[in-house]
């Protein structure tokens, strides 16, 4: 972990207030991933709220399920870059590591992916003569 400051976790909402980015989860700034973590928090907190407005979902249980998928996409990613930061690795190592890395970051891009295309599909579906 970064030397000057432990990695850590916390709860990412309460009533009245959401974190996102590193105020709600830090890691070592080794993998250059901070503004990515604070741009998919920042959408997955905004479609959360957005279906507590829309659907009527309960604000509690969609800021749990915002929480929920942010440490789920998080938990790999902190446990590599926790990983490389420490520097107990040696050349033959490393690859393996941030192979891992890069294949974390996938489950970001193929969850945002899916919520875009889904996204799409009801924007289309709501045109008439669309989305069949």
């Amino acid at each position: 972990m970064f030397a000057a400051r432990p990695g850590f976790f916390r709860r990412a909402y309460g009533p009245g207030w959401a974190l996102v980015g590193d105020a709600g989860y830090f890691k070592d700034p080794i993998t250059s991933h901070g503004l990515t973590d604070a741009l998919r928090d920042a959408e997955l907190l905004a479609r959360a709220i957005v279906s507590t407005l829309i659907s009527g979902a309960h604000e509690t249980v969609a800021l749990a399920s915002y929480q929920d998928t942010r440490d789920r996409l998080s938990e790999r990613l902190f446990a590599t870059t926790d990983a490389i930061a420490s520097f107990a690795w040696d050349l033959d190592q490393i690859p393996r590591l941030l192979m891992e890395l890069s294949d974390a970051m996938g489950d970001e891009l193929d969850l945002l992916t899916q919520l875009e295309q889904s996204r799409r599909g009801a924007a289309s579906a709501s045109i008439p003569g669309r989305g069949k």
